[in-house]
């Protein structure tokens, strides 16, 4: 499998003259960027510090950006993150997430749908990375993962009906993401299902969001 793929698409759509906020979604049916930001709010108050990884057009970023002190939004292309909201307490970085490092620490750690795009290795070592990334003073520091996993077994995609082209994803089995998280260092995963049923469209896949400490 090979997320040169996915890559290339995505590039590709940054590049299209008349993108939207919008278009950064593959599902362009779906839209849950407000359940995203309840979501993420959940485990926030004003004092929060949050680190976006792969932030995309910030469509849930814009909804909770005023509600915590600060968000480090990291988004690999600059014309997706032209549409994140500008603010004083909002910073934008473009680097891909695999590369981007930081000695700053933050209360959240977000990889909101963008980690069926790694592989196992390369996963982990997100992970890892992410689990540096985390406060330790107020000792309730987490990351929050939000991505479609396999239900029975791995699905690998390599040609995407939604889009009409060759593709990459992968939704490994949740069992299996757990077990990659708890090899990073991650003691605690809780797993919660913050979508209605109409956005799980596929019998072998369901998006689930994991809380891990």
């Amino acid at each position: 499998m090979d997320n040169q793929k996915a890559l290339e698409y995505w590039k590709n759509l940054s590049k299209t003259p008349d993108l939207t906020q919008q278009s950064v979604k593959v599902n362009k049916i779906n839209n849950h960027y407000k359940e995203d930001a309840n979501f993420i709010l959940r485990f926030t108050d004003k004092n929060t510090d949050i680190l976006d990884l792969a932030a995309g057009s910030g469509g849930a970023l814009n909804l909770y950006y005023n509600k915590i002190n600060f968000v480090l939004a990291v988004e690999k292309f600059k014309e997706f993150s032209n549409f994140i909201v500008r603010a004083d307490n909002v910073a934008i970085i473009n680097a891909d997430i695999k590369d981007f490092d930081t000695n700053k620490k933050f209360d959240l750690v977000l990889l909101f749908g963008v980690m069926q795009f790694f592989n196992e290795q390369e996963s982990k070592q997100i992970y890892t990375k992410c689990k540096k990334f985390l406060q330790k003073e107020r000792g309730e520091s987490k990351l929050l993962i939000k991505q479609q996993f396999g239900l029975k077994e791995d699905v690998f995609v390599e040609y995407s009906n939604e889009l009409k082209q060759r593709y990459f994803s992968t939704y490994r089995h949740i069992d299996k993401e757990i077990e990659l998280l708890k090899n990073a260092g991650f003691k605690t995963i809780s797993k919660f299902d913050i979508y209605d049923k109409k956005a799980n469209r596929w019998d072998n896949t369901h998006f689930y969001a994991l809380v891990c400490e």
